[in-house]
């Protein structure tokens, strides 16, 4: 289609490369909408059709910008204009400009040609043609150990974190343990990545893990949690008992810690992760050796209400994933 309209494959290909090098910066998946356009006619420059127009000379500052809607011009000298939350004449552009879309609620991408445009058939497990996929992955991966490790212990970390061998109550202080076993998981599951645990966001508090990228500035936070009780091993008596209160105050740290990390590191793009390790059991006591059913599966879906519910208001706060742990049980 583009070839049959502006006959220049060489502004086509200028075009999809400087998508794919815009991407590996700017947190497209923030905004609402991105549009992305090379202009044939000085005409169509940005600089001429918006007075909120601006140039942006270092592309990794592409990573502070925020709006519901962006428009980015790239030019044949490689400078890259910028208006947020303008509104651009498609039909108009696209007589002597190929232009790019990009539509966050529905993932779809589009290529414009004079009259007509050409919807990008989606990619499996990717949001975009042109983006190396970071947090998706790590989304698929914390969904994978989520299902098939944590909620059986399915990893020899893991089977030490336990009181006892029906996995009713942890050991005391299992969160190091916890952290290590998701930890060694992501270093094998996530490529181009480094993972490393206990990373000092502020002065004073590290987070549990934090994922940075090799091939683009996105770094991920995560915070781990567990829930449940733990026992000493001398006198059997309960050293902690944490409930959905745990994963509250879980989340307040986690936005703490992104509010910091945006002044520590504002040229990547970031997102924070809660990662709750749920070993909740109903009707439990320090004599408790094994539970009925009911008991043993009273919370494994019980999800946890959030308030504030930072990851709905905020973009760089990811939905919390809640790991429940199940427990060997006789009916």
């Amino acid at each position: 289609m583009i070839l049959d309209d502006y006959d220049s494959e060489d502004d086509l290909i200028f075009l999809t490369d400087s998508i794919s090098n815009i991407y590996k910066y700017l947190n497209y998946n923030s905004f609402k909408n991105v549009t992305i356009y090379l202009s044939l006619d000085e005409s169509n420059h940005l600089s001429n059709l918006s007075a909120l127009s601006t140039t942006i000379y270092a592309i990794e500052n592409l990573a502070t910008l925020r709006g519901e809607k962006i428009i980015l011009e790239v030019k044949g000298n490689g400078s890259i204009d910028f208006a947020i939350d303008f509104e651009i004449d498609i039909n108009t552009v696209r007589q002597n400009g190929i232009i790019y879309t990009f539509e966050n609620h529905n993932e779809s991408e589009k290529i414009y040609g004079k009259n007509d445009f050409k919807k990008l058939i989606p990619v499996p497990g990717a949001d975009s043609y042109f983006a190396i996929q970071t947090f998706k992955k790590l989304e698929e991966a914390l969904d994978y150990y989520k299902s098939k490790i944590a909620r059986y212990s399915d990893c020899e970390i893991l089977k030490n974190v336990w009181f006892d061998e029906n996995q009713i109550f942890f050991k005391k202080a299992p969160e190091h343990k916890l952290r290590d076993s998701l930890t060694q998981y992501l270093k094998i599951s996530l490529r181009n990545t480094e993972a490393r645990p206990e990373q000092v966001v502020d002065r004073s508090h590290p987070v549990d893990i934090k994922i940075t990228w090799a091939l683009v500035n996105r770094l991920a936070l995560i915070e781990i949690k567990w829930l449940g009780k733990s026992l000493k091993t001398r006198k059997k008596q309960f050293t902690q008992i944490y409930t959905e209160a745990r994963a509250l105050s879980g989340a307040s740290q986690l936005a703490n810690y992104l509010d910091e990390n945006i002044r520590q590191a504002p040229t990547y793009v970031s997102k924070g992760y809660l990662v709750i390790f749920d070993a909740r059991r109903a009707k439990c006591n320090t004599n408790t050796i094994v539970l009925k059913n009911n008991d043993a599966m009273r919370y494994l879906n019980k999800e946890i209400v959030y308030n504030p519910q930072y990851h709905i208001v905020r973009s760089d706060f990811a939905s919390p994933f809640r790991f429940f742990m199940e427990p060997k049980y006789i009916n």
